[in-house]
Order: C-alpha cells, then structure tokens, then sequence
C-alpha cells in the first residue's frame, strides 16, 4: 500500500472519531441540572424537553427521557445525586423529544410509566416510524381520566391523566411533599400551546385545574423553558384565555383565517411566547369547527 496514502486514511479516521467523540460530548455536557424543591431537579438544555429528577435513597425516578444520545449524561447526573440508577421513568406524553431516551432506561430495569395512549403510539410506531423496541414502551399505563401514585423514599408522586390538550396522553407528574409539577408541555413560558391532537379549552381546563392543586409556593417544571413558579402559569393561562376569546369573537364575525391571522390577535404576547405562526391557524381551524 501506498505509505503516503495510508497515513492520509488514519488521519480521516482520527478526525472522524474526534469529530463523533466531540459531538457527544458536546450533546452531553450542555445540560443543566437545578434543584426546584426537596429532592427534585430540573435537567434543561441539549435541546428537547425538560426532564425531572427525584432522588432516592440510592435509587432515582426520572420524567421523561430526552433523546437517546443524552442517555449517559442523564443516568450519570441520577446516580450522582440519589446513589443509584433510574428505578421508574415516567413519560408526560408520547413524542419523540419525551420518549426517544427510553430504551436506555428500560434495557437497564427502569419501570416505564404513561398514559394508555402512549403505549398504544409507540407499540404502533410514531409519525409513521417503526414500532419502538421493547424496552421503550410503558409497561405500567394509566387509563383515560385516571391516576397512580407512587410512595418513592419520603415522597409522594401523583401521575394523573389530564383532558387532551397537547395530546390525548398529557400525564401531571406532582412531587407533594416537594411542592413541584411536572407539566411537560402542558406549558411553557416561552412558546404559545401546541395543538397536537389536544384542544384549547383542554389546555384552559388543564391548567385551571393546576393552579387549583397548587399553593402560592409551588413550582412548574414546563415541557421547555424555565422552572417558574405560580405568576408566570397565571400569566400563560391568561394569554391562552385572551387569545382564545379574541379569535372566537372574529370568527362569529364572519372573519377567515387569514383575516384573523392579519389582525395579529397575539400582538403583545409575541415578545414573551415567539411566533404564533403554528398557533393562530391550528387555534382557528379548532374554534371554527365547532
């Protein structure tokens, strides 16, 4: 073989690890972990959906699962702050930035935990993918309108199935003693709601419902953005509500979508929630149906 020729492979080899190893490594220090109250903390950045971690006694219950590349970097922080390994992971939903970690957690023993309709997604295979593996699919499912609590080293942990509002299967994870939800995208401080099979009154009655369960101390983990605590939920539910009888009024006023869209209903929320581009048409294409 050509000396100069094999070198020049090694070393396009060399570059492609550096650049593999780099990219991992990148992908796996960019999360954040921060306590939000007693034993739980939030795990944000890398991209995707925030998870929850709630730390036992050499053992830990995880929410959410993020993609699967944030595996060991997740695990690693688990382990870290209970002493053991993911014992339960809970899905708040069935999309891909909640649910593409899971293999890893369950090929290692950790029970998964969801909503009936998630199973169902996955078993069937998502936005029309293959069925996921074994080991990513719940095998403890909860039905329509019901609950699960979980009694986890001093910590009482409700599971509750809400209306559809994101998707038929958005679960609220409570920490009680912690004084912490987990709503995934059942909320967010920094993007308007996501219709994804869901309805806008669900995310009004959801979030209602929240704020009721809820005392002036408690915090929100949302699906993406900062923990916050219970003016900026107050705040989101009375842009959703605004906004939601704005459009309603112009739509009985004979108004199409586009003239609705041109009367910028979100004006002065868009610093705060971003582009309303995917909202305003999914949000009249709901409340013209009706």
């Amino acid at each position: 073989m050509n000396k100069s020729l094999f070198l020049k492979g090694r070393s396009w080899g060399v570059l492609f690890f550096c650049l593999a190893f780099s990219f991992n490594t990148w992908a796996q220090s960019d999360l954040k972990f921060e306590n939000v109250g007693g034993k739980v903390w939030m795990g944000s950045g890398g991209g995707y959906a925030n998870i929850s971690i709630l730390a036992g006694d050499g053992r830990a219950l995880l929410v959410d699962s993020k993609r699967a590349e944030h595996g060991d970097a997740i695990r690693a922080e688990a382990r870290q702050l209970s002493g053991g390994d993911v014992q339960f992971l809970i899905n708040t939903h069935e999309h891909p930035d909640h649910t593409e970690g899971n293999e890893g957690f369950g090929d290692r023993g950790a029970t998964i935990i969801a909503h009936e309709e998630v199973r169902r997604v996955l078993v069937a295979g998502q936005r029309g993918g293959p069925p996921a593996p074994a080991a990513a699919v719940p095998v403890l499912t909860i039905p329509d309108g019901g609950e699960m609590t979980l009694h986890f080293d001093g910590e009482t942990v409700h599971i509750m199935h809400m209306l559809p509002a994101h998707t038929l299967a958005n679960v609220l994870v409570y920490y009680e003693q912690a004084n912490v939800m987990h709503l995934g995208d059942l909320f967010s401080p920094e993007r308007y709601p996501v219709l994804a099979g869901g309805t806008i009154n669900g995310f009004i009655a959801d979030d209602e419902k929240v704020l009721a369960m809820a005392d002036a101390d408690t915090k929100f983990i949302p699906g993406n953005g900062v923990a916050v605590g219970r003016d900026g939920l107050e705040a989101y539910l009375a842009m959703v509500v605004t906004v939601r009888d704005r459009v309603a009024r112009m739509i009985a006023d004979g108004k199409s979508q586009d003239e609705v869209i041109a009367a910028k209903p979100t004006a002065e929320f868009d610093a705060t929630y971003g582009d309303p581009g995917r909202f305003l048409p999914a949000l009249y294409r709901e409340l013209a149906a009706r």
